[in-house]
């Protein structure tokens, strides 16, 4: 198993995008207890980019995948586990760090 990898937040879009460190992430601003989403960097280090629809506090009814988000953008916990499709990588985010399955 690999060793967990930090879920650094920015705040920037543009810094995130010209950084594109494994396991970052950003959210657009979007009103508490509301749908959303976060993008991130695959933390395999593949350096895919992925975006996930997030419920602050609740988990959207949708036709594709929803997350749980806890509403801490410090130390974020995500539910259930996210696989990325274009690598395979399957984990989880809790607390901010990525912990692969």
């Amino acid at each position: 198993m690999t060793d967990p990898v930090r879920a650094i937040y920015y705040q920037d879009r543009d810094a995130f995008r010209r950084d594109q460190i494994p396991g970052s992430f950003w959210m657009p601003d979007n009103p508490a207890g509301e749908q959303g989403s976060i993008w991130f960097y695959c933390p395999c280090g593949c350096g895919a980019q992925a975006r996930l629809t997030i419920g602050d506090g609740f988990k959207p009814r949708s036709y594709h995948a929803t997350w749980c988000w806890d509403g801490n953008r410090q130390s974020p916990t995500l539910k259930p586990s996210v696989r990325q499709l274009t690598c395979g990588w399957h984990g989880w985010l809790r607390n901010g760090y990525w912990e692969a399955c």
